[in-house]
C-alpha cells in the first residue's frame, strides 16, 4: 500500500491521525418528570410514594397473634393429653386414677428425654403427681398384678400410703391383685373387688434351681471360690446344706413378717388375726370380703363412685387418668423395657396366678 493511499485510510477513520476532537453534543433536557440522564440515558422517574396501609398491617398482626395463640393451645392440649391428663388441672374436682398393671418390679428405664418409663419408680412418680394435684380430690389405684419383688412391693406401698395421709385412696382389683398386688392395696382407704377377683396370696417366696445331679449324669463338674461358707449360697452346681437353707428361711420370715405387718397397719386388724389369713393361699373377692381383706364388692365405677363420695365431690365425679407421659424416644425406649416382662413374670409372680387372666375369660 503506498503513502497516498495510507492518507487515505488514516483521513477516514475518526481521530486516527490524533488531530482535537470537537466534544460530544450534550445530550437535550429531560423531559418533565424523568430522572437526569445517566451516560446519555434518561432513567424512569421512580413511582409516587404512598402512604403505609396501617389498617392493614394491624390486621395482618392480628391474624398472625391469634394463628400463633391457636396453636400454642393445640400444643399444650396435646401435652396435656399425652401426660395422662383428661384436660389442664386445676379445672374442677376430679378423681384420680393410676393404673399397676403387670409384674411389680423396680427394672423401670430412664427415657433418652423425659420421665422414666416402667418400673415402679414411675407409678410412684404418679402418686406423688396425684398428692400435689389440688384438682384430685381422691385417687382410685387400679390393681391388676400378681405380685413381683418385696423391695418392689414396698416401695409402692410407702408411696400408697403417704397419698392416702394426704387425700382419699380407693383400690380397685381387676382380675388379680395378689401377694405384692395386695402389699400395695393395704394402706387404701377403701378396698373393692370383683367377686371374682383373685387376691391374697399374703406370703413370701423365694424360687432356686438345682441341676448338679444331672450335671453329674453327663460327666460334667463345676468349682467356685468363695471369701465365705455362704458366698454361694443357692449354688444350682451342688446341693444346699441345712445351715444355709435355715439362713434363707430366716430370711423370708422376716419378709414375711414385714408383709404381715403392714397388711394389719393398713386394714386395722391384729396380727395374729393376719397371720391366720396369711398362709400363702390366694381367695376370691367373695371370699376375701368375708375374711376382711376388703370392704365391697363392685367394679371399677364403683370404686370412682365410692371416691368421689370421700373427696367431697358431688355428683358423678370427673375421671382424670394419670400416666406417665410417653413422647416418641420414650415409646422406643419403652420397646426395650417390654422385652424383659416376661422373664420377670416366671422369676417374680406366683406360678398359680400365671394364667388367671384366660381363667377369667367366659367362651364366646
Amino acid at each position: 500500500m503506498d503513502s497516498g493511499q495510507q492518507d487515505n485510510v488514516q483521513g477516514s477513520w475518526p481521530g486516527a491521525t490524533g488531530a482535537p476532537q470537537p466534544p460530544p453534543e450534550a445530550p437535550p433536557p429531560p423531559p418533565p418528570g424523568q430522572a437526569t440522564p445517566v451516560y446519555g440515558y434518561y432513567q424512569p422517574a421512580p413511582p409516587p410514594r404512598r402512604g403505609t396501609n396501617w389498617a392493614l398491617v394491624i390486621g395482618i398482626t392480628v391474624a398472625a397473634i391469634v394463628l400463633l395463640g391457636g396453636m400454642m393451645l393445640v400444643i399444650i392440649g396435646a401435652a396435656a393429653l399425652m401426660s395422662g391428663g383428661g384436660g389442664f388441672s386445676g379445672f374442677g374436682e376430679r378423681v384420680g386414677v393410676i393404673t399397676v398393671e403387670g409384674v411389680i418390679s423396680a427394672s423401670g428405664e430412664q427415657a433418652v428425654f423425659g420421665p422414666v418409663i416402667g418400673g415402679v419408680r414411675a407409678t410412684m412418680e404418679q402418686l406423688r403427681d396425684a398428692a400435689e394435684d389440688d384438682a384430685i380430690k381422691a385417687v382410685v389405684l387400679r390393681i391388676n398384678s400378681p405380685g413381683g419383688s418385696a423391695a418392689a412391693s414396698q416401695e409402692l406401698y410407702e408411696e400408697v400410703k403417704r397419698l392416702s395421709d394426704a387425700k382419699p385412696v380407693v383400690v380397685s382389683m381387676a382380675d388379680v391383685a395378689a401377694s405384692g398386688g395386695y402389699y400395695i392395696a393395704a394402706p387404701a382407704d377403701k378396698i373393692v373387688a370383683n367377686g371374682s377377683s383373685v387376691t391374697g396370696s399374703i406370703g413370701v417366696r423365694m424360687e432356686y434351681l438345682l441341676f448338679y445331679e444331672l450335671m453329674e449324669k453327663y460327666g460334667v463338674g463345676a468349682g467356685n471360690l468363695t471369701t465365705g461358707p455362704y458366698k454361694d449360697t443357692g449354688s444350682p452346681f451342688r446341693p444346699m446344706r441345712e445351715d444355709e437353707r435355715k439362713l434363707l428361711q430366716t430370711m423370708i420370715d422376716d419378709m414375711y413378717d414385714q408383709f404381715v405387718t403392714a397388711v394389719a397397719d393398713g386394714r386395722g386388724m391384729e396380727k395374729a388375726e393376719v397371720r391366720k389369713l396369711a398362709d400363702g393361699r390366694v381367695y376370691t373377692g367373695e371370699q376375701a370380703l368375708e375374711a376382711g381383706l376388703i370392704d365391697e364388692l363392685g367394679n371399677f365405677y364403683r370404686a370412682v363412685e365410692i371416691a368421689g363420695e370421700l373427696g367431697g365431690i358431688e355428683g358423678e365425679p370427673e375421671i382424670k387418668e394419670i400416666s406417665t407421659g410417653l413422647g416418641l424416644w420414650d415409646w422406643m425406649g419403652s420397646m426395650e423395657h417390654l422385652t424383659t416382662r416376661r422373664v420377670l413374670e416366671y422369676l417374680l409372680s406366683d406360678e398359680r396366678l400365671a394364667h388367671v387372666d384366660g381363667l377369667m375369660r367366659v367362651p364366646e
